[in-house]
């Protein structure tokens, strides 16, 4: 994450909106970029403190600083340092300090040089004076040593992140942001579980929606989409504004996963009066890139074979029910289920979800019978492969609309029948 000494140079305010200025990928930043990454590769096993004082000689009178900044902070996230003294810094010194202080040359109050005492205590450790000298401050910050500058990247995409940062850095300030997102509902929500974001979400049925009240500009949704309000650091309902800050400006990047969405926040400025927050707006077709992996189209072996099958039977023109991977939330208590596939009747529009329960694991299961209790949808059908060794009966006390188990794998006929008793 980046400062807020970093971000500030970078932000543009007008009409009570505010955004970033990304930095474009062009020969000037190109140039910087790639000169940054070679610093920081030519000080691999060289101290943190050299490689600070290389950074400012770069940097220089340069009007740029605040970018060159930026991208070495971007870098230096990535790099790993640390220190393999060969003796305990704190044990030394202590050993050190017992002889009494030292001169540079000797005097009427002390015979002993620093010199002499480092060569009188290397020899008591079977070390060179060097070694002694290396291990005296290692555990200080500015002296561990650059260990790993991390996976090599292309200028182009320091440049990427370093935009990315400064977007997501602006969330530090948020009041509270609200997203409409029409895909990609496992990972935002794998997201905000991670972050630990308190949220509220409904869904929405229609062609558009506004992201809030008295806003006229609006965004075109598929079949069903969902409004999350997420409540920013500075939200009356957080109590750790520094921790949650971060946590919150770092689910950004999740957004950039899905397809179809757009952002709203309310960012309260520091040190810029004004009654009401300003306002930051993002949507999908933003140039910024995410460095967050997806989940994958499906979680295991038996949801691909599934819908494979499903497409080779039944995917041709003349089919009657479209398959679709993970396109409905169902809202459980103060979380939310997404089923695997749902099914969605060519003609009339009629729907029904399917959730495969294909291994057991005693949290998993326990996990996935409270979210079926607490859904009690009635068009909803599990589909239990006989592998996951789930006792008899367990799912029988559930509200769901039916319950298919199998053997070895499900008999597509039946599940397609299933799928038009329990459809609505």
């Amino acid at each position: 994450m980046l400062k807020a000494e970093l971000i500030r140079p970078r932000l543009e305010i007008r009409n009570g909106q505010v955004w970033t200025r990304p930095i474009p990928a062009d020969y000037h930043y190109l140039t910087i970029a790639a000169e940054l990454i070679a610093l920081f590769r030519r000080h691999v096993g060289r101290s943190r403190g050299a490689l600070a004082e290389a950074l400012r000689d770069y940097e220089g009178d340069s009007l740029d600083y605040p970018v060159i900044r930026g991208l070495a902070a971007v870098l230096e996230a990535r790099c790993a340092f640390g220190s393999e003294p060969l003796l305990n810094p704190v044990e030394l010194r202590a050993a050190l300090f017992q002889k009494g202080p030292t001169t540079f040359k000797p005097d009427l109050f002390s015979q002993a040089t620093r010199e002499q005492v480092l060569a009188e205590t290397a020899a008591a450790y079977q070390l060179t004076v060097e070694q002694i000298e290396t291990a005296l401050f290692a555990d200080l910050a500015e002296e561990q040593l650059l260990l790993d500058p991390g996976e090599a990247i292309a200028p182009g995409d320091l440049i990427a992140r370093y935009n990315l940062e400064l977007a997501r850095g602006l969330l530090y300030w948020a009041r509270e942001m609200r997203i409409v997102v029409g895909d990609g509902y496992k990972d935002i929500f794998k997201y905000i579980k991670l972050f630990k974001l308190m949220y509220a979400i409904r869904p929405i049925v229609g062609q558009t929606v506004s992201l809030s009240p008295g806003q006229a500009d609006t965004l075109r949704v598929p079949y069903k989409s969902y409004h999350i309000t997420l409540y920013g650091p500075i939200s009356p309902f957080v109590k750790s504004t520094i921790r949650y800050g971060l946590q919150f400006a770092k689910f950004m990047p999740a957004l950039l996963l899905c397809q179809n969405w757009q952002m709203e926040a309310d960012i309260q400025l520091p040190n810029i009066p004004s009654r009401e927050p300003h306002r930051y707006t993002l949507n999908d077709q933003t140039e910024l890139r995410t460095h967050f992996k997806g989940s994958g189209l499906f979680d295991s072996q038996l949801e691909a074979d599934f819908a494979a099958e499903f497409e080779e039977k039944y995917g041709d023109k003349e089919r009657k029910w479209e398959l679709a991977r993970e396109d409905e939330l169902i809202l459980v208590d103060d979380t939310v289920m997404i089923p695997d596939f749902s099914f969605t009747h060519r003609k009339d529009g009629r729907r029904a979800l399917l959730e495969i329960v294909g291994f057991w694991q005693p949290d998993y299961l326990r996990r996935k019978l409270a979210k079926v209790r607490q859904a009690q949808r009635s068009d909803l059908i599990l589909l239990v492969y006989e592998s996951a060794n789930v006792a008899e009966g367990t799912f029988e006390a559930v509200s769901a609309g039916e319950v298919l188990t199998f053997s070895r794998k499900p008999v597509l006929k039946e599940v397609l029948a299933a799928v038009e008793r329990c459809a609505i």
